[in-house]
């Protein structure tokens, strides 16, 4: 957390009034604020420089720039042209040209990926944009040249970040050298790290680091995960992860109730959608303060959920040397249905479940699936010896985990699984995680006999592995 921020040394410079006039009176930072922002905007204005030199496929089909206007200028080109990025420390200007980059790069390559699996590609990134990103900036640590960590006591410490200012922009009997002063209360001790990102919006501080491999004592224990919405996760062994949905569906009512009342704005005001009353720029204050409180809203039930399964992923990979999950598609769980034209009434349509779909796509989002399987993700490749597998979810709720029946009568409720051929009784959501271990074990090639009591329940507390069995990142289609 990023309490205050201090400066040392000198003014830093950041421009004239009038940057296209040299002879016009010189702007320095005078508070730590004031450099933050400095700082920010010049990162974001170098990130949309090497941004617009991307390009996308026009009307025609041929490439064109996607800003309209290339901006190939370099660095100390931006210096000479940009009164106020003469200041600005070259760590800090030089970041965007990887991490722009890397997300571009990354966007085409996820597109390609969901475009083979006939899935929505999404959109490539944008600019970046004040109000849609917020003031952020990251600056390279390079071995100690910039953005040096210096501990204060347990809980706080001190990141310097030096610059200077180009010769004879320092006021009279000031140094050409600043230093700007982030004051930080940490959580976790600082290791080496390569780069610091600053959110000046939201006042965090990332230092980016290679993780470190956790060290894991070999359990000999598999466990099999089936996710749903009543229960957010139930294993094999018969535990229950539940989320706190009170406090859930309490922050989901205040959301909802400022979105009608954003939405009566909007309409009050004369304009048909969202995207029209903001692109008038006639936004109202008491529309701007509701969205700042929804967003507020969104960003509390995230660290609900995040604090949630980040306990209950770590106890996973603590207790087991191989988790066992489905390989759901959760895009095509929450598409909306297919409208059903009616045909003795041109243009007019019949019922479609929409209704009650509704209900259950805010369950699916609630429930937060994804979020699960994604942590688990890294977590099994930082922790040596634990593998997760992503196995074939079709017929695990109607497949009897004793005798391998299968019969969507098995299903009688959301909670009540008995098998119409052997009478087996259990849990639906603990028999669908029992089917789920077992192809993930047949995955591995290991024997699955005699694993489980006559009565259905574990012979042991946990399902031992084969010791020959390597346990694995696998996905299995």
């Amino acid at each position: 957390m990023l309490e205050r921020v201090t400066l040392d040394g000198a003014k830093p410079f950041i421009g004239y009034t009038d940057q296209h006039d040299p002879c016009s009176e010189k702007l320095y930072a005078n508070t730590g604020s004031q450099a933050m922002e400095w700082l920010c905007d010049a990162w974001r204005y170098r990130f949309n420089q090497l941004r617009s030199n991307r390009c996308k496929y026009g009307k025609d089909k041929t490439l064109i720039p996607i800003g309209g206007t290339p901006d190939t200028r370099s660095v100390s080109q931006s210096r000479k042209e940009c009164s106020w990025l003469t200041a600005v420390p070259s760590l800090i200007l030089e970041s965007p040209t990887r991490i722009e980059r890397v997300e571009w790069f990354t966007a085409v390559q996820r597109r390609k990926t969901l475009l083979s699996k006939r899935l929505k590609p999404g959109r490539m990134p944008r600019f970046k944009s004040y109000k849609r990103d917020g003031q952020r900036f990251v600056c390279w640590h390079n071995g100690g040249r910039n953005a040096v960590y210096r501990r204060v006591n347990r809980n706080h410490g001190i990141i310097t970040i030096t610059g200077q200012n180009p010769k004879g922009m320092s006021l009279p009997g000031e140094p050409l050298r600043y230093r700007i002063l982030l004051h930080v209360r940490v959580s976790q001790p600082i290791r080496e790290y390569t780069a610091i990102q600053v959110d000046w919006t939201n006042r965090t501080v990332v230092f980016n680091n290679t993780p470190t491999p956790v060290k894991h004592e070999p359990t000999g224990r598999a466990v099999g995960i089936d996710r749903g919405c009543v229960h957010a996760a139930a294993d094999s062994d018969g535990r229950f992860m539940d989320l706190p949905k009170d406090r859930l569906k309490a922050i989901d009512r205040e959301i909802r109730k400022r979105q009608k009342s954003q939405a009566r704005r909007i309409g009050n005001a004369g304009y048909s959608s969202e995207r029209e009353y903001v692109a008038s720029g006639k936004i109202s204050r008491a529309y701007r303060k509701t969205r700042l409180e929804i967003r507020r809203l969104h960003a509390k039930s995230k660290r609900i959920l995040d604090d949630v399964y980040q306990k209950y992923t770590t106890r996973l990979v603590c207790e087991n040397d191989l988790i066992v999950l489905e390989n759901l598609r959760l895009a095509n769980m929450s598409r909306r249905n297919k409208p059903v034209p009616d045909p003795l009434h041109e243009g007019k349509y019949l019922p479609n479940g929409q209704d009650a779909k509704r209900g259950l796509n805010r369950s699916l989002r609630q429930a937060s699936m994804g979020r699960l399987a994604s942590m688990l993700a890294y977590k099994t490749k930082l922790a040596e010896g634990v593998g997760m597998i992503l196995v074939n979810p079709a017929y695990t709720s109607q497949t009897c985990s004793r005798c391998g029946h299968v019969d969507k009568r098995n299903r009688e409720s959301q909670a009540v699984f008995v098998c119409k051929k052997c009478s087996y009784t259990a849990n639906a959501d603990v028999n669908a995680a029992r089917n789920i271990l077992e192809r993930g074990l047949d995955t591995l090639a290991v024997t699955s006999e005699n694993l489980w009591g006559a009565d259905g329940t574990p012979v042991e507390q946990g399902r031992k592995t084969n010791g020959n069995a390597t346990c694995e990142s696998v996905a299995v289609s």
